[in-house]
């Protein structure tokens, strides 16, 4: 039997033997009209510049293309920062739980329709930090890359994950979800459909002022299936065999866990089923994107994710105008931008470039 992981400094020192190897080549996912369909249903952008033929041939692409985002759906590019080289069947959430933390996105160029993109990941480094809430925990880094068929670079990316010691005896990870705001609990479901957008105006750089809030994006009180549409759209679903069921004592290993309360809570540390975190991160492009209109292309995302979400929370994204600038002919925008649970509690955030 393979010798389990059990202690963080056995974990680190593991996790450091794979720095600088790569992973096999994952992903190979279709921008095809019904993925990028699909991806919008995820996490619910239905933008008409990724889904509706007609409107996007009027757009300077002049054709549909996916959103930058879209990357998430041939791999969320988690893996090498979650396990590394090491092999998985040491390791149990039993131990080390996981929590998606974030990263930087620089994006390099369009997914066009038909494109097939890739993910090659690299493992970077592991550093040790501590939080009152979890005690001392690992961050562990990857690099990927994301290219298309024709070996085009499309994005890389920085991932970074937290493992920690599972807390043990059902306690979970507190943090503020008490309603403290006028925010009211709303299906997300009309949101998607209700939402406005610049659309194809161009942003006027003459009224960009920094400081200036944008418009919130309201996602509404989260659902089970808000988080079965991220699952199935962008993760991608499957059956468990029965060994991984055995190994993390779950009956429904469906979204890693997260359908499974009892798993949630014992494995995971989580107070009930939870998101992913990378939908938040599409949340907080989404924002960007819907700000800036069609002719605008997103550069760079440099993200934190700072508490969970979990089912019944409600979540509004907010964003501002932190810095115009000129770099040589190019119109630069950064946004600060965050999601709020109902707490007022800001459980995500990002600074996004845009170039106008």
């Amino acid at each position: 039997m393979t010798n389990r992981i059990t202690t963080l400094d056995e974990f680190e020192e593991e996790y450091a033997k794979g720095i600088g190897q790569s992973l096999p080549v994952r992903g190979g996912k279709e921008a095809s009209l019904d993925n990028i369909r699909r991806f919008g249903d995820g996490v619910g952008d239905y933008n008409p510049l990724w889904r509706d033929p007609d409107y996007a041939a009027q757009s300077k692409y002049r054709s549909i293309t996916a959103p930058p985002m879209f990357i998430y759906g041939a791999s969320l590019g988690i893996g090498a920062a979650i396990n590394g080289t090491i092999d998985g069947q040491r390791l149990s959430s039993a131990n080390f739980p996981m929590n998606y933390a974030g990263g930087v996105i620089n994006f390099h160029r369009p997914i066009w329709l038909g494109d097939r993109i890739y993910a090659e990941e690299k493992v970077l480094d592991v550093s040790r930090k501590h939080s009152e809430r979890i005690g001392d925990f690992l961050i562990c880094s990857a690099e990927v890359s994301y290219f298309n068929h024709r070996q085009e670079l499309v994005a890389t990316k920085r991932t970074n994950m937290a493992r920690y010691k599972n807390l043990g005896g059902g306690k979970t990870i507190e943090y503020d979800r008490e309603t403290k705001t006028n925010i009211v609990e709303e299906s997300p479901d009309p949101l998607v459909f209700e939402r406005q957008r610049q659309g194809n105006t161009k942003q006027n750089w003459e009224l960009i002022q920094e400081g200036n809030e944008i418009p919130y994006l309201s996602k509404g009180t989260y659902t089970v299936t808000e988080l079965f549409l991220f699952t199935h759209g962008v993760v991608g679903t499957g059956r468990s065999p029965r060994a991984a069921l055995d190994a993390e004592e779950s009956k429904d290993l469906g979204g890693g866990g997260r359908y499974d309360k009892k798993h949630a809570v014992e494995r995971r540390n989580m107070p009930g089923q939870f998101d992913w975190g990378p939908q938040r991160v599409c949340w907080l492009c989404q924002i960007a994107t819907d700000w800036a209109g069609d002719n605008a292309t997103v550069q760079k995302m440099d993200t934190r994710v700072r508490h969970p979400n979990i089912v019944g929370d409600t979540n509004t994204v907010y964003g501002k105008i932190s810095k115009k600038y000129r770099n040589n002919e190019d119109t630069l925008v950064d946004l600060d931008v965050w999601n709020e649970n109902q707490a007022g509690l800001t459980t995500a955030l990002s600074t996004v470039t845009l170039k106008l």
